[in-house]
């Protein structure tokens, strides 16, 4: 190898090494963007829950004859499915490891 072959594989490799950097820090920033409103979402659903659990004390301090309101049925129903899917989507994640597609 001649003398300018070798000085461009070394500024070669310098270059990769950087853009290499450049794009582990672009994934890790995007992954963090995403953290952050998977985040807010898990405390927007937390504070949703916690007034509705106030709710459901309250209604049944004060009026324990009444019946549940339908907001509170339609809350359950959504839960409930919500809690389908995501197990749906868990055993399909797991199948999807186990045959070595993820």
């Amino acid at each position: 190898m001649t003398t300018n072959e070798i000085a461009m594989l070394a500024v070669g490799l310098a270059l990769g090494a950087q853009s290499m950097n450049a794009m582990h820090a672009y994934w890790a920033s995007k992954d963090a963007r995403r953290a952050a409103a998977q985040s807010d979402a898990v405390l927007k659903r937390m504070a949703g829950d916690s007034f509705l659990s106030s709710f459901r004390l309250y209604r049944l301090q004060e009026h324990p004859r009444l019946q549940p309101h339908p907001a509170e049925l339609l809350e359950a129903s959504v839960r409930d499915l919500e809690l389908k899917v995501y197990d749906g989507l868990d055993r399909f994640e797991d199948a999807a490891r186990r045959d070595g597609l993820l």
